[in-house]
């Protein structure tokens, strides 16, 4: 849905999310003809709801005297409401499949969190972390500090593999393309890790949609949070896979554009690297789960090897 520059268009959806100011009135939501409106007439219009039939005017009495930027914070979170009920309205028509199953919940949940915040307190961002019972992040330990855990553990004293600055290389090139990726749909997933991981991939998929794809959809949501720093090990064992089969094809058709040293990097030291991360993945006693390297410690142990 685009953005309009049409005040009593924009004011009429505002309108239609916000509870009316007129006193004892119990109208929630804006209710108005598809009459066109105007700079000039769009004040006057009547809510059709039951019991209100009061002016538009009363239903955005709470934004006339904001600043510029309140008032384009609460555009954002309108038109992102009406983005994800179209959304939705699209799915509804969809086959009911497992993917569209989850994907229509997490719209839903989050559409009705943009709805509270417009009609309560719109100048507030959306607090999505109501949505589930626990905020993120959701593993013990990080894919980013498993891969850290891994790069220090495997690479600095293993120079005749890769050198520990390489591995820090791609290190850093995976924790972004990682956090850019696009999950892989839960039927696409193998479930041959369900029986050794505390949660379904689901559970961390609709996660991951709230967290981390929702942000980039809703721009009045703001991006807090990288996927490769709420989620771990269990979603390490159920995207590595995928994640790295796309990542590759991604990479031999983007080549062309990179200079040489990030073609050394990506194509011929990355697979070295993830060849010898799937073996030590598979070690349910591997050091890399438990261990919490820090940022110091990657730096002296850099220093160590120069």
């Amino acid at each position: 849905m685009q953005m309009t520059n049409d005040p009593g268009s924009i004011m009429k959806t505002i309108a239609e999310y916000s509870p009316c100011e007129n006193s004892r009135c119990k109208c929630k939501a804006g209710k108005f003809t598809e009459d066109a409106l105007n700079t000039v007439g769009w004040a006057n219009s009547k809510c059709t709801r039951s019991g209100c039939n009061h002016p538009l005017s009363k239903h955005i009495r709470h934004i006339v005297y904001v600043s510029n930027t309140e008032y384009m914070a609460i555009i954002k979170l309108v038109f992102d409401i009406n983005n994800i009920k179209a959304s939705l309205k699209i799915l509804s028509a969809k086959p009911a499949l497992q993917k569209k199953k989850l994907i229509e919940s997490v719209y839903e949940s989050v559409y009705e969190v943009l709805c509270k915040t417009v009609r309560y307190d719109p100048f507030k961002a959306p607090n999505i972390d109501t949505i589930f019972d626990n905020p993120p992040p959701f593993e013990t330990i990080s894919i980013r500090q498993i891969l850290m855990n891994f790069s220090i553990n495997y690479f600095c004293n293993n120079e005749e593999v890769l050198t520990f600055k390489q591995a820090l290389m791609v290190t850093k090139f995976l924790f972004h393309s990682f956090d850019t990726w696009r999950w892989t749909a839960p039927n696409k997933i193998s479930n041959s890790f369900s029986r050794v991981c505390s949660n379904p991939y689901s559970y961390y998929y609709c996660r991951y949609m709230v967290y981390c794809e929702m942000p980039r959809l809703a721009h009045s949501i703001s991006p807090r949070y990288k996927a490769s720093e709420i989620f771990g090990r269990e979603v390490l064992s159920y995207t590595l896979e995928s994640f790295y089969k796309e990542l590759q094809v991604w990479c031999y058709k983007s080549n062309i554009m990179w200079n040489r040293n990030t073609k050394l990097h990506c194509l011929k030291y990355m697979p070295i690297y993830m060849t010898f991360l799937k073996t030590e993945y598979e070690n349910h006693y591997s050091p890399i789960w438990t261990q919490d390297r820090c940022l110091v410690d990657v730096i002296r142990v850099s220093e160590l090897s120069e």
